[in-house]
């Protein structure tokens, strides 16, 4: 069984290199149990995935316990095991093509690292190396990998990726209906409390027609909802913001559905209050235009499209390679 490194260690870890971190980490040891995976003969170890779960391990310990916790710990595990064999598999493509990165190409990356990361400190840089057991030397082996790595992407992925227009109006017209817009309005109100007795009540309904008659004659609503609302908007003019007519309380549903826009509803009454509701706009049912949703439409597409292409790929790397996956 795949041993995962206890939370407390993980709590103690703010960042892994490439994060953002203020303070220095603390070390902890962790025991290596075995190999995870293999690729030709670059081996990847348990202690290796397990480094490289450390910014996720928190919010697992957050979010699960118990048996779901361990079961998402395996997941996890295994996502980040495949996630390295991948890499090991782009590597040995970038080495089979012989390809050299310049050193100061590397020297270059690890300087934007240090001024971005650690904030231009090489002292706090040096001292997360010693307490991740890393040495410089070995940083600039990741860098150098990780620069190794988007190159093959680059060229084997993303420059391949290619999502046509006409594909992005066909996507488009083919799920229309995922760009659809609701109908909405954007609309007051005026609140009394309708009374306790039948006398209150009787004194709260004059009370709303005559409210409603100064409105009719021409009072602005909001500022009338201001001195005069018993609602919890009354400090906002009795204003809501755009909304479905489906979602407001099911009294007002039907006066938001037909009420002209600018005109003023009748009294409705509820159980316990009095409504007087003018509807500001109105949106009616439709959908989004091709051109509000073209550049989402072609971004989704070729994530898409560069996702097919990496899996296509990597299928080719696992079959030209000798590859063991230890459970």
């Amino acid at each position: 069984m795949k041993k995962f490194l206890p939370v407390f260690i993980f709590l103690f870890i703010s960042t892994t290199l490439f994060g953002q971190t203020n303070v220095m980490p603390q070390y902890r040891s962790i025991e290596i149990d075995g190999y995870a995976a293999r690729v030709n003969e670059r081996v990847i170890t348990d202690g290796e995935v397990n480094e490289a779960l450390a910014p996720i391990m928190p919010e697992l310990y957050r979010t699960y316990q118990g048996a779901a916790l361990q079961e998402e710990l395996k997941k996890a595990f295994v996502k980040v095991r495949d996630e390295l064999v991948e890499r090991a598999l782009i590597m040995e493509a970038f080495s089979a093509k012989g390809i050299q990165i310049p050193d100061q190409y590397v020297n270059d990356e690890i300087k934007r690292v240090i001024s971005e990361r650690f904030k231009g400190d090489e002292a706090l840089f040096e001292q997360v190396l010693t307490a991740q057991k890393k040495t410089r030397s070995e940083f600039k082996d990741i860098i150098h990998d990780k620069i190794a790595v988007d190159m093959m992407m680059s060229e084997e992925v993303y420059r391949r990726a290619r999502v046509t227009p006409e594909q992005v109006r066909e996507t488009y017209e083919a799920d229309k209906e995922s760009y659809a817009i609701p109908e909405q309005v954007k609309y007051s109100v005026i609140v009394l409390n309708k009374g306790a007795t039948s006398e209150d009540q009787v004194v709260k309904h004059d009370e709303a027609k005559s409210i409603r008659a100064r409105l009719i004659e021409g009072a602005d609503f909001n500022e009338t909802a201001k001195a005069v609302s018993e609602g919890s908007r009354a400090a906002e003019g009795g204003a809501f913001a755009w909304m479905q007519p489906q979602n407001v309380r099911p009294e007002l549903q039907e006066t938001l559905k037909t009420l002209p826009a600018g005109e003023i509803s009748e009294i409705i009454a509820t159980d316990t209050e009095l409504y007087l509701v003018k509807v500001e706009a109105r949106r009616l049912a439709g959908y989004k235009s091709f051109d509000e949703v073209r550049q989402s439409i072609k971004a989704e597409l070729n994530a898409k499209e560069r996702d097919r292409l990496k899996a296509r790929w990597i299928t080719r790397l696992k079959e030209n390679n000798y590859v063991v996956i230890y459970d």
